[in-house]
């Protein structure tokens, strides 16, 4: 019996602290990643600021080919949304927030199932004369007082981080062909 109070008593004890911790855990998330790409921003803009594209290079829809996505009439430009299902990938809808052809994107997203909604944000530069382009992909999020949410948000940053250079790496291999044509 002492062994079992012992044990609970530890065991909330780890809960106490750990709950504590994650009060004082960032209440938001941003991650950055950027690339050099070798074709203009026209390009560039082109797959990343129309919603239908992102099949092309999205991270997310290359580990399902068979997600099931639906767009809004256009998916281009403020208001342009698409949704997505997967058994893989779960479910979710981004929406494009702003549009600035060919210099920035903005878009929000949200998650079925997940209480962290993203921001996310496109900013394209063009470099060597307007035959390349630096491209900045921020992601950012309000993880909210929960504790666990915030502990959510330390293995968020690691686990976006990665698929946003995996999204640039496409991208960039999607634009550079194009422009190759």
């Amino acid at each position: 019996m002492r062994y079992l109070l012992r044990f609970s008593l530890a065991f909330a004890l780890i809960v106490v602290v750990l709950g504590l911790v994650g009060l004082v855990l960032p209440r938001s998330y941003r991650v950055v990643r950027a690339v050099a790409v070798a074709a203009p921003p026209e390009t560039v803009y082109s797959l990343a600021g129309d919603l239908a594209r992102w099949r092309d290079w999205s991270p997310w829809a290359a580990r399902d080919p068979r997600m099931e996505m639906t767009f809004a009439v256009t998916t281009t430009g403020p208001g342009a949304w698409t949704e997505w299902r997967s058994a893989s990938q779960g479910g979710g809808r981004a929406e494009i927030l702003e549009a600035q052809p060919p210099e920035r994107m903005r878009y929000r997203m949200s998650f079925v199932g997940l209480p962290v909604d993203c921001d996310g944000t496109f900013d394209l530069v063009a470099t060597g004369g307007g035959r390349g382009t630096h491209v900045t992909w921020t992601s950012e999020g309000r993880l909210g007082w929960s504790p666990l949410a915030r502990w959510f948000g330390l293995l968020l940053r690691r686990a976006e981080g990665r698929e946003l250079e995996q999204g640039l790496a496409a991208l960039r291999a999607r634009a550079e062909k194009e422009t190759n044509r």
